[in-house]
């Protein structure tokens, strides 16, 4: 941090506990929402390898709530979730720390499943733009299946790999005729309900 901090370069880490969880019971904490559920604080700390304290800004939220009894009285108690950022984007809250971040892990997740999910990057050949061609293509298929399930709330959330079994994986037959492309889907096919009604919401 010390050389990104010399060349004047912006940082946002997001720091590991290993039993920090402690000092953060012990924070002041600051309600940023109706209900309290949302509390934002913030302390001074040095890091063994550092040259000096940063100021270390933590958000907490209620993960969930539990039951526990207290000499006979059952009370619901919350378990917090905790997030903590070290940042020179001083001007930040921990809140708007917390939201860049997740932006830069929604990233992270969208690389992944083009990764993992689209096997892009894996059909390697030995041409380089052989290599390229079939990354954006699968780029393009990944974000065609995204725009086809937008306009289809029950399949909007699955996953790209479902979405593949579900109506591209498909034992099907394609008959062609003068003006009509037709595809019969297999008489027993599980998700055979499913596709055609999803066939006829993308109309």
């Amino acid at each position: 941090m010390e050389v990104l901090e010399e060349l004047g370069w912006k940082y946002l880490i997001k720091v590991k506990f290993k039993g920090m969880k402690e000092r953060f019971k012990s924070l002041d904490w600051t309600a940023i929402d109706k209900k309290g559920q949302i509390c934002v604080s913030e302390f001074e700390y040095k890091a063994g390898s550092w040259s000096k304290s940063r100021i270390l800004k933590v958000i907490r939220t209620v993960d969930k709530w539990e039951q526990r009894d207290f000499f006979g009285q059952i009370q619901m108690i919350p378990v917090y979730q905790y997030a903590c950022y070290c940042s020179n984007l001083e001007e930040k809250t921990a809140l708007e720390l917390h939201d860049i971040y997740k932006e830069r892990s929604t990233s992270e997740t969208w690389i992944e499943q083009v990764k993992s999910q689209i096997l892009a990057g894996k059909t390697l050949t030995d041409d380089f733009h052989a290599n390229d061609i079939l990354w954006q293509l699968s780029i393009m298929a990944y974000n065609l299946s995204v725009v086809m399930r937008y306009k289809v709330k029950k399949v909007f959330r699955q996953e790209h790999a479902t979405f593949r079994n579900w109506f591209i994986n498909v034992a099907a037959r394609i008959t062609y005729s003068s003006r009509y492309i037709k595809q019969h889907l297999y008489e027993h096919y599980y998700e055979r309900e499913k596709w055609k009604k999803f066939s006829i919401q993308l109309e």
